[in-house]
């Protein structure tokens, strides 16, 4: 049975496509992405896009734990762009599926297929304006 991202729990409503890869980091038996990920309205963290934003963005991680088997090819392509402020990104995450207990993953930095526990996404906590700063 074939799932795309959107039905894994903690995944709803977010958009990986529109999202941004910041770093992947592979350990023994874990997979880690960083993210820039694009909150959409129905997120429960979703607010209103900073300014200069086009829309909610938040730094995130995907974890891949217990991994059994993993699998990364085109890793030669990765070529991180680099915007405007200095910061680069690896492209988005073109899709994330699931077939029985095995996932692929693909994007601008290749393909990684892999056999894992559930990933989890953990969104980071939204930054805090300083006080003494304006809006």
């Amino acid at each position: 049975m074939q799932d795309e991202y959107p039905s894994f729990p903690g995944f709803e409503n977010v958009s990986l496509e529109d999202s941004y890869v910041l770093d992947i980091v592979v350990h023994p038996a874990v997979l880690t992405l960083k993210l820039d990920v694009l909150l959409l309205p129905g997120h429960p963290e979703h607010q209103a896009p900073a300014p200069g934003e086009r829309a909610c963005f938040r730094q995130a991680t995907i974890v891949f734990a217990s991994v059994r088997d993993l699998h990364w090819t085109g890793q030669n392509v990765i070529k991180p762009a680099i915007d405007a402020s200095g910061s680069a990104d690896y492209g988005s995450v073109d899709s994330l599926t699931r077939v029985d207990s095995s996932y692929k993953i693909l994007g601008d930095w290749g393909e990684i297929n892999l056999q894992s526990d559930s990933p989890s996404l953990s969104i980071d906590p939204a930054p805090t304006l300083d006080p003494n700063e304006t809006a």
